[in-house]
């Protein structure tokens, strides 16, 4: 008889043995999982937004350049400058508002130049495209500057000389000028050449 009784305290000894076992490792896990659920949803929070914002500002790009290549530049110019609200530093946005905006032959032209050549310090079109806005709309200092900002070993390219030469003639310093004028054929250097040969 104590066989049977024995057994059958070993038994609820077991159970309980095991039944605390389980606890422990049920309640680590039920932690692991809200500790888990929390770092997802952080990461959700953070990254989330951004990835909404970055689908929006290339909507409003794809939308702002197929209004530019209708033709419909108040259009192309309002949707890219709200997608420069999500972005201050997008770079498509402010090509699109410089591309409409100098279809449009406005001054403003200048500052989306200068924005673009801020973002790309060391491209040369950058750098020669605000300068040429600069001088169309008759901001000689701006233009003066952009030419100022071309890296050293790229002053000696046939563009770099050509805005130059613009920049000389528009400033009509005989000291700038002599220097790029005579990159011209026809130019009055030439002509102060040929005029100088008969005397």
């Amino acid at each position: 008889m104590t066989d049977p009784v024995m057994r059958q305290l070993r038994r609820q000894i077991n159970k309980t043995t095991s039944v605390g076992k389980a606890r422990p490792v049920r309640g680590g896990l039920i932690v692991l999982a809200v500790i888990a659920g929390f770092a997802l949803g952080l990461l959700v929070l953070s990254i989330g937004p951004r990835f909404v914002n970055a689908w929006r500002e290339s909507r409003l790009l794809r939308q702002a350049e197929t209004n530019l290549k209708q033709g419909n530049f108040n259009a192309a110019n309002d949707t890219a400058r709200r997608a420069l609200q999500i972005d201050r530093d997008s770079l498509a946005a402010y090509q699109i508002l410089a591309e409409a905006t100098e279809k449009q032959n406005r001054a403003e032209t200048v500052v989306w130049r200068a924005q673009i050549a801020r973002l790309q310090p060391r491209d040369i079109d950058s750098q020669l495209n605000l300068a040429s806005a600069a001088l169309r709309f008759g901001q000689l200092d701006a233009a003066r500057k952009a030419l100022d900002s071309v890296p050293k070993e790229n002053r000696e390219s046939a563009p770099y000389h050509v805005v130059a030469g613009w920049l000389a003639r528009a400033q009509v310093d005989d000291g700038p000028a002599a220097a790029h004028e005579d990159w011209w054929p026809g130019s009055r250097c030439d002509d102060r050449a040929t005029s100088h040969r008969g005397d």
